[in-house]
């Protein structure tokens, strides 16, 4: 019942009146090999599930679709510190660097990224950074799947906390998401003027990025960061910071 739809009809000629009727009808042979069943009060109950199940069967197939799109992409793999194809340019780093004045923990990032990461503890993928304590000053760059709200949930987490003093956050902008709406009605962020071309483990740029970016600042110097990241973006504070 994927391509079906159920129509509202009168008789036509001599039959004319105020009488209608429900006809199913089909892009595909029914089983009976038409096209269109009369359908009888009865039966019509029936087949409207039948055709609210059969659309949303389909709906369901194309987000299917869509998402092993995205698992074939290269693109798609755009991910924390450091994914298997992907890495966070260094200028992006140096600019956290300058805020925090320094990246003692980075929890989702590998061995290639620590080349100009640099931080004290790192966690890969064998480590699992959400497992793991979070100290001092954090960069984090999480997974960009749909776990991305258990790694900004920790972060914020350990920051109110007080487990970490400072934390960077480089996201994806997802306005709709609650994760999203918790770190932009908490803490200042940079909305990026163009997005990142993240590069591969030989220095490669990306060719296409498919998404914006925004850098979200856990800490208490804002303005730092405010001066620091206005040069690369729009630098927003939740209006309770505003004096």
């Amino acid at each position: 019942m994927q391509n079906c739809w159920i129509g509202q009809y009168r008789p036509r000629g001599t039959a004319r009146g105020d009488n209608i009727y429900f006809q199913l009808r089909s892009k595909e042979p029914l089983p009976h090999g038409k096209r269109s069943k009369h359908l009888t009060p009865d039966e019509l109950a029936h087949y409207q599930q039948l055709v609210r199940n059969g659309r949303e069967l389909r709906k369901l197939r194309k987000e299917i679709a869509y998402l092993e799109k995205l698992t074939r992409s290269p693109r798609a793999t755009i991910c924390a510190s450091a994914s298997d194809e992907w890495y966070t340019p260094p200028e992006y780093i140096e600019l956290a660097r300058q805020v925090m004045g320094g990246i003692d923990c980075d929890p989702a990032s590998n061995k290639v990224a620590q080349a100009w990461v640099q931080a004290e503890t790192w966690y890969g993928i064998k480590e699992n950074g959400l497992t793991q304590p979070w100290h001092g000053r954090v960069w984090l760059n999480p997974p960009y799947g749909t776990g991305i709200q258990q790694w900004t949930g920790k972060a914020i987490t350990a920051y109110e906390q007080g487990n970490i003093s400072q934390a960077i956050l480089l996201v994806r902008p997802a306005p709709g998401s609650a994760w999203f709406q918790e770190l932009a009605g908490k803490f200042a962020s940079c909305i990026t003027n163009k997005r990142i071309k993240f590069i591969d483990a030989q220095g490669q740029q990306q060719a296409s990025p498919v998404h914006g970016n925004v850098f979200f600042y856990l800490g208490e110097d804002v303005e730092r960061f405010r001066a620091v990241f206005a040069g690369i973006g729009v630098v927003i504070k939740p209006f309770f910071m505003e004096k």
